[in-house]
């Protein structure tokens, strides 16, 4: 191979997948994710058309909506990529369609354990200084600014993820990166020079995103269930439902997390190791929604109430009960009646 260090960027990159089963076993797991990734799109459709129904009245419903957008784009590019390499058998793409997978795998990423951290700070900020808390919310707009806040810092994390590998050296037009899909590990490696800043700086900030999170997370948590465990009042019993609901959601992300580092860690199976990458991409998109719609009042009843008016739109459709003869004509005047389903059922 040959080793002369180019002057430019690489053209294309070769996945290599060696380690992944790619025979029919590798396609039926691949065809079962990708089917439950196609479940879990319309269930976040639904949170978000129920947070978006109801006006956002409450910041939790926003960030909920938020939520479940960037788990849905996640999941979504994730599974592609691998359906891309392993179904479609896509072995070598472009250096700049490398970028772009780059791009949104991190920033959906990030998004996800960012848009998480915010729901903790804004309950946190809500049950522990509620004055506050009213005052930014209700006259300044602050649940907007803040989301917009979030947003920025994960789409700036995402356009760094891209610039690192263009300043790295490479020793081929031709790249290897092995794995189904470009990211910041798997590329760095591929790389013959510069190679060492580029991992450290995406590690750090993905222990940073990580750290606090969890660090969040648990701290809120542990605060929130100390102050409201032993109220009667329905706001702390609300703020505890609230916590344990948010605390649900984000365990979906860091038990698929943690399970990856420990099998890459430990045991290093190949086929586990693509079973539970899929996992980690497609868990937070078919949980949440999920726990959100069965825990959340606000959007279990607006899903409720739109499912009753469906079928109330269903029932009083008219149909067609066919000729009835009419007995006082002696002419038997015969005209076709249309009644509505709910109608006929009260007849």
């Amino acid at each position: 191979m040959n080793e002369t260090v180019v002057g430019s960027l690489p053209l294309t990159v070769t996945l290599d997948v060696s380690d992944i089963p790619l025979g029919y076993g590798g396609r039926v797991i691949m065809w079962v994710f990708t089917f439950i990734m196609c479940i879990s799109i319309p269930l976040n459709a639904a949170i978000m058309a129920a947070c978006f129904y109801r006006g956002f009245n409450s910041p939790m419903l926003m960030y909920i909506a938020l939520s479940s957008l960037a788990d849905t784009l996640f999941g979504v590019v994730t599974t592609s990529c691998y359906f891309s390499r392993i179904i479609a058998r896509r072995k070598i793409i472009s250096f700049n369609e490398c970028l772009v997978q780059l791009f949104t795998g991190h920033c959906t990423l990030f998004q996800q354990f960012l848009t998480t951290w915010l729901m903790y700070v804004d309950r946190h900020w809500a049950i522990f200084w509620p004055y506050s808390y009213v005052a930014l919310m209700v006259n300044k707009g602050g649940a907007v600014k803040l989301a917009i806040v979030v947003l920025t810092i994960g789409l700036l994390l995402g356009v760094s993820y891209v610039i690192v590998p263009t300043t790295m050296v490479y020793c081929n037009y031709s790249v290897v990166v092995r794995d189904t899909g470009c990211a910041s590990s798997s590329v760095s490696r591929s790389a013959c020079g510069n190679v060492n800043p580029a991992l450290i700086y995406s590690l750090f900030f993905q222990c940073i995103v990580y750290g606090l999170t969890g660090f969040t997370a648990l701290y809120s948590t542990w605060c929130i269930v100390r102050k409201c465990r032993k109220s009667s009042t329905e706001a702390n019993r609300k703020a505890l439902h609230t916590c344990f609901t948010q605390l649900f959601a984000s365990s979906a992300q860091f038990i698929s997390l943690i399970a990856i580092i420990m099998m890459k860690r430990f045991l290093r199976i190949p086929t586990f190791d693509f079973i539970l990458l899929l996992m980690s991409s497609v868990t937070p998109a078919l949980v949440n929604p999920l726990i959100f719609g069965l825990r959340m009042q606000e959007i279990r009843s607006t899903i409720g109430l739109v499912f009753r008016k469906m079928q109330v739109i269903h029932h009083e459709k008219p149909f067609d009960l066919g000729l009835i003869v009419n007995p006082e004509n002696d002419n038997l005047e015969k005209k076709k009646v249309k009644i509505t389903k709910f109608e006929f059922l009260r007849m």
